[in-house]
């Protein structure tokens, strides 16, 4: 984020530098023309990183210490741009308003100064599409499709930034700053387009077996067709299946065969549209796997004492990584599920545990022992100040452990979590 809040300040710098201030918030209409200017620079650089952070590059993977944060910080700056971009004119408007209610109007009619009507344009489209967002619910597949006119949202902004008569057009530090970002974010466009369309730097593979493990949850099991995908176990990848009974966008699943296995397995869980239909997937089927992405694994702390935390269909890393636990790690694992019959892999990892001492597997029945906390992991687990703790889940159950483990005086940096609720 500092890389981020740096990219955001720097043109302020360059724009408090080319007037003096005093000058620029002497009264109401420079006070309200200048937080419009500043509010305009920041939305657009934020755009700009914005469509970056979506561009799956492995170096950000890496800086925000995995994917999932990745798209936490994007929404968390999407949001921020949109609202600076909103805010934009409407503080410009003001020394309008000021004027008569018909000049103030006429500011937002399209078409009649086109440097103003591109923004106008991207505006209304940001906004039809942040409706599209969060108040209308829509499936996936047609939210994913709608989110692509983002990018002529983008395009209409920077016609707008690099056309109108402003302070970017009049400082070439700004303008060619402004510029490059812009072009930056529309490779990443451009590079996402590319490797959609023809599976550039992408792996295939192909449906070797899908098995039911229950009612609710599959393994899916492919071998590779060309190159293997190298990843360690934890990680997860975006896969596309290309099969007729399935939609073929990309969706991401962590992997649940360890990182020695020749063939690659995910487990899915049954929650609806998209996943509800992978029971259709037959043998033969073609799949493009992105990846591998994210930074949970045992393997990325030196702490050797860890405590494993899985809640429902969040065990798939974890399983993904027992396959491969030697004895030199102490693992104390709480598999949480509803009851006993939603869980997987148990057969398996209790035989791990027989082979491994240092390896404890509790299953854990919500409906036979009541909701697990911190407090009940520590005693069981004889304290938590000397341990790493990893936990995958749904949102609800990893805020409330991520908060209980806090409290309990456990550092923020000895809490590992990986999180698909993008």
């Amino acid at each position: 984020m500092t890389i981020i809040i740096f990219l955001s300040i720097f043109p302020i710098f360059i724009w408090s530098l080319m007037s003096p201030l005093g000058s620029r918030f002497s009264d109401i209409n420079t006070i309200t023309t200048s937080l419009g200017q500043i509010s305009g620079l920041v939305g657009m650089v934020l755009f700009s990183v914005n469509i970056i952070l979506a561009g799956r590059f492995k170096f950000l993977d890496k800086y925000f210490k995995g994917l999932d944060k990745v798209y936490v910080n994007h929404s968390k700056i999407g949001s921020i741009a949109f609202s600076l971009m909103l805010f934009h004119p409407l503080f410009l408007v003001i020394k309008y308003l000021i004027v008569s209610t018909r000049e103030a109007a006429l500011f937002f009619v399209p078409f009649i100064n086109m440097p103003i009507s591109w923004g106008i344009l991207s505006l209304l489209i940001m906004i039809i599409l942040i409706s599209l967002t969060f108040y209308i619910k829509i499936k996936y597949n047609v939210w994913k499709i709608s989110h692509k006119f983002m990018t002529l949202a983008f395009l209409f902004a920077i016609l707008h930034t690099m056309l109108i008569s402003s302070d970017v057009s009049r400082n070439n530090i700004l303008r060619y700053y402004i510029l490059i970002l812009a072009l930056f974010a529309l490779f990443v466009i451009l590079r996402k387009f590319l490797m959609e369309k023809f599976s550039i730097n992408r792996f295939k593979y192909n449906i070797k077996n899908v098995k039911q493990l229950n009612k609710d949850i599959l393994e899916i099991e492919m071998e590779p067709f060309g190159q293997m995908m190298t990843y360690l176990s934890g990680q997860f990848a975006f896969f596309s299946f290309l099969s007729s009974g399935v939609s073929s966008e990309s969706h991401p699943f962590s992997i649940s065969s360890s990182d020695v296995d020749t063939n690659l397995k995910i487990t899915v869980k049954n929650l609806g549209d998209y996943t509800g239909t992978l029971i259709n997937l037959k043998q033969g089927d073609n799949v493009i796997v992105d990846g591998p992405y994210g930074n949970f694994s045992y393997k990325n702390v030196t702490n050797k004492n860890q405590i494993w935390i899985a809640g429902g269909i969040g065990i798939t890393p974890f399983y993904s990584m027992a396959q491969v636990l030697n004895e030199e790690y102490y693992i104390d694992f709480y598999y949480c599920v509803k009851e006993e019959g939603e869980a997987v892999y148990v057969k398996e990892l209790q035989d791990i545990a027989l082979k491994n001492p240092n390896f404890k597997f509790n299953l854990w029945s919500t409906k036979d022992k009541g909701f697990i906390n911190g407090e009940i992991m520590s005693t069981e687990s004889g304290g938590l100040a000397d341990k790493d703790i990893f936990f995958c889940g749904p949102p609800i159950l990893m805020n409330s452990l991520k908060e209980q483990f806090i409290s309990l005086g456990i550092n923020i940096n000895k809490i590992h979590y990986e999180n698909f609720n993008f």
